[in-house]
Parts: structure tokens; sequence; C-alpha cells
């Protein structure tokens, strides 16, 4: 599997590999004066400049602060300032609008995004070259750098391509852990760990749940490096790290957990007996003066919206508090290009086949990473997007990146060469074909109507404000009903008057709404009479 024939190495691979990743950052930045902030942007340069200005970080537990803080270092470098509204949406969209510069400053925060994207993209490489060869690494970049998902999400403010990155770097440095323990190694899977708590708390979940993924199939490996004291000590070394990362992000504050509401906290009091673990464990914590409690309180935030789910839609149904175990498995089908799934199932195939001969499962790791994320997202009550499964890309495109390699080695079919060349052209075109709508791409699998499948961030997130002014200028509308699924103030970007578009009252003259609200809010259904 190592390297192939022609493969470039040393500089040229370095160069080649500079070129894909300058390349996939230029198509990026190129979305920026297209859309305007999604649902989640201003919430996330709110929070950010909050901790930065004000030396806080008390808008809301639920994300941690490590992306937002680089999404806000942009607009305050350029003289951005919190203004103290309470409201972190009206605070975000006050930050956004200021001075008149919305474009200039959504750029600036969605900069900070990009050393997130380069990072996952290095180490796609790196680990690639570690396990498969520089061949499938350039291979790996290229497929992980020219993906809709990745490059969509990299190109909004928003947390989930920083966990991209940091989980990954926690997976790899895990997996060099496993191979040779040490302290040094500890400390580096430590402070990976700590960076990935503090991109997104999901983090607490994917982390462990992959870890034991890559524990099955490293099974065979025994290392004799390290007696049982060290191994100890190195394990310690990675605690104290991640610890430490994890409290600086929440810039070492102290204080008191409040996690249980009044009515918990009465009924608690009367309870003496029978708590679950969990119910113990939050009533145990509650009230205690800690180290980054909102940390905690963040953690009881996830448990809470697990348990009460979201609002969304998919595959033709309106869902609340239901789980539907297969959401990210077909959201991954319909959103990954085809040729990309199909390399992707091959090299699970070519690396299922030498399982036997693999003497320690290292090149089996990728893929095991990739379906331990997968798994961990299947009892996810919050079935609203790809995105929250989008670490599982870097991954599969090892994966597939091994795939094409064993097809182009020689003694494979005659047919392999022709197809591998045919899939790769495939990809390439559908990608660039997608440009500049990565966030709303979806393959052939999809047909015409993706909307029937999957809406929010998969599809209409809000972006859209400045091309509908465009549409509606050149057909000279100038009153509009809207329906609007975003964040943005649609008063602000060109639109003419405007009044809002109620659920359940059918009107005359321009209908605009988004796909969102017309598929995952009851009272729309009338306009499915009327053809777009």
């Amino acid at each position: 599997m190592q390297g192939g024939p022609g493969a470039p190495h040393g500089p040229a691979a370095a160069l080649l590999a500079f070129a894909l990743v300058a390349l996939a950052v230029a198509r990026i930045v190129a979305t920026y004066p297209v859309f305007n902030q999604t649902f989640d942007e201003p919430a996330h340069l709110a929070a950010g400049m909050e901790w930065l200005d004000r030396g806080r970080y008390a808008y809301e537990a639920l994300h941690p602060p490590l992306a937002r803080v680089a999404i806000a270092i942009g607009p305050r470098l350029s003289g951005v300032r919190s203004t103290g509204e309470p409201n972190m949406w009206h605070e975000g969209n006050a930050l956004l609008y200021a001075g008149g510069s919305y474009e200039r400053t959504l750029a600036l925060a969605r900069f900070g995004v990009l050393p997130f994207f380069i990072a996952a993209a290095w180490l796609t490489w790196a680990w690639a070259r570690a396990v498969y060869g520089g061949a499938a690494a350039l291979v790996a970049l290229g497929l992980f750098t020219t993906l809709p998902p990745t490059l969509g999400h990299a190109g909004v403010a928003t947390t989930d391509m920083a966990l991209v990155a940091t989980l990954v770097a926690a997976l790899y440095a895990f997996d060099r852990w496993l191979v040779r323990p040490s302290v040094a190694r500890g400390v580096r899977l430590g402070l990976a760990s700590g960076l990935a708590v503090l991109a997104k708390v999901s983090a607490l979940v994917f982390l462990p749940v992959t870890a034991l993924f890559v524990l099955a199939v490293r099974r065979r490996r025994r290392s004799a490096d390290g007696s049982a004291p060290s191994r100890l000590a190195s394990a310690a070394a990675c605690l104290a790290a991640a610890s430490l990362v994890v409290w600086a992000g929440y810039r070492f504050e102290v204080g008191r957990v409040s996690i249980l509401t009044d009515g918990e906290r009465r009924q608690a009091s009367h309870q003496a007996d029978g708590l679950g673990l969990v119910a113990a464990a939050r009533r145990a914590v509650d009230g205690r003066t800690l180290p980054a409690p909102r940390l905690v309180e963040g953690i009881e935030t996830l448990r809470r919206k697990q348990a009460g789910g979201n609002a969304g839609y998919f595959l033709g149904e309106r869902m609340h508090n239901r789980t539907v175990w297969y959401f990210f498995p077909v959201a991954v089908a319909v959103k990954s290009p085809l040729p990309f799934l199909i390399l992707a199932g091959v090299g699970l195939a070519c690396l299922a086949a030498a399982w036997r001969r693999d003497a320690d499962g290292g090149r089996l790791v990728p893929a095991a990473a990739a379906c331990g994320i997968l798994f961990a997202s299947l009892p996810s009550h919050v079935n609203i997007g790809v995105r929250h499964v989008l670490p599982l890309f870097p991954f599969l495109a090892m994966v597939a990146a091994c795939g094409v390699v064993r097809l182009w080695a020689p003694g494979a079919a005659r047919i392999a060469r022709p197809a591998v060349l045919a899939l790769l052209a495939w990809h390439v075109l559908s990608t660039s074909l997608a440009h500049p709508d990565y966030l709303a791409s979806f393959n052939e699998l999809a047909a015409r109507n993706p909307d029937r499948i999957l809406v929010d961030s998969d599809l209409d997130w809000g972006q859209d404000l400045k091309r509908l002014a465009s549409a509606l200028r050149e057909r000279g509308v100038t009153r509009l009903s809207l329906a609007y699924f975003g964040s943005a103030d649609p008063a602000r970007h060109g639109l003419p008057p405007v009044r809002k578009l109620e659920p359940h009252r059918p009107t005359t003259g321009w209908v605009a709404i988004s796909v969102t609200k017309l598929r995952g809010r009851a009272g729309f259904d009338w306009l499915d009479a009327h053809r777009p």
C-alpha cells in the first residue's frame, strides 16, 4: 500500500499538497461575498467577542469558546467591540452591522475558521502518508479539500470545522500513544483532547466511543515499551494536560455550577433513594464550586437537548423528539459526492481483505475512526444536519485514498485504472459544479428534490437573502410576503418592503419562504399547490 507508481515525493509532494490546500482556501473565500450570515454565525461571534472584550463567557454554555474566540479575533482587530446586548443573537447582529461594514466584518469572522480547515487538511495528509504512503496522502488531501460539506462549513463562522481539526488531532495522538506510550505522547494527547472539548461539547461523546473502535483494531499490538508505572505516568500527564487546556479555555474560571431547576431541587430534597446514576451525578454537582463551571453547564445543556430533541424534517416528515437512527447515514449518503462514496467503499473492502495480514492494525484505524464517529451519532435526537458528523470526512477521505492506490497498483484488474480515473474525474467535476453552493450541495441520489430529504443547515440555513434581493429586483417586485429562516435582518439586505408571512394564512402576491420553514413548519402546506 505504500507509495505508488510515479508518486511525487519530497519537496514536489509538499508543493502539490500546498497547492491543493491553497486552491481549497481560494474556493472557500470566494463564497464569502455570495452569502449573508447563516443562522448561527452572529451568536458565535457575540460569545467570542464577550470572551475577548469583557473577560467572561456568559451568553451560552452549550458551545465551548475555542472556535468562537477564533471567529471574534478578526472583527475585534478591525475595531469592532462588544455592545453589551443581553441577547447574544441581537449582540451578534449589532456587531455585524456596526459602522456599515457588514461584508467586511462577516468575512473577518469567517477567516477565523480557515486555520481549523488548514489544520484538518494537514492532519488528513500526514495521517494518510504515515499509514498508506505518499500517493495515498495526496489523494486523501485532494478528496478532503474538494468535498462540498467540508468546503461549505469551512466557509462559515461556526464551530463545526474546529471540531474536525481537533478531533482528528486527538485521535491521531491517541493512536500514536497506543503504539508507544510515553509522557511526551501523553501530554500531546491531553493537549489535543482538551482542544477538542473546547471546540465542541460533542467531543466528549465522539472521543471515548471512537477510541474504543480504534482499540478494537489495534488489539493485536503489544508494545514492549514502558513499564506499568510509566504508562500510569503517561496517562496522568494526559489527564493533567487536557484539564489545564480546558480550564485555560474558560479563562481559569472557578464558580458555582447551576444545572438543576428549582422544581428538580425540590424533588431531589424529598428523594433519598432510587436515584439513577445520571440523576445522582447531577444532584451531586449542582451548587458546587468547580473549575470551568460553564463546561459542566454546557454538558447539562447538551443532555437536555438530547432528551428534548430538535424540531426537524427528514424524508418527507416533520420530526420532534424522535430518534431516527439512520438520519446521519442517509445524510452522509446524499450530501457526499457519489464517486467519493464509491471509492470509500472500495477502500474499506481492500482494508478488510488485508486485515489478517496487517501486523498491528494501523492501516485500519482511519476506517475504525469513521465507523466510531458514525456509530456514536446513531442514537442522537439532534438530527438537524450532516455538520454534526463532519469529523467523519477526513477519515473517509483516507479510506477512499487507500482504495485508489490499491486499484492503481500493478496486478489490479485491467479495468481498475480507467475506473479510478473516471471516478476521480466525476468527483472533480461534481464538486466544481457545486460552487459556490457547497452548503446546499446534494449528490445525484437526491435528484431534483433535495428539500424532500433534508433542510436546515444541509440546504437552507438563512444564507440566501442577497440572492433573493437580486431576484426580486430583476422581477421588479415592490412588495413581498416573507417567511425567513435565519438571523439576518431582511431590511438591511436590499429587499423591498416586507410583511411577515404567517402560517395558516394563505395570501396573494409575491411570496418568498425559506425551504426550512416550508418543509419543517406546519401551516405553509397551501404553498405546495404553487410552482416556485
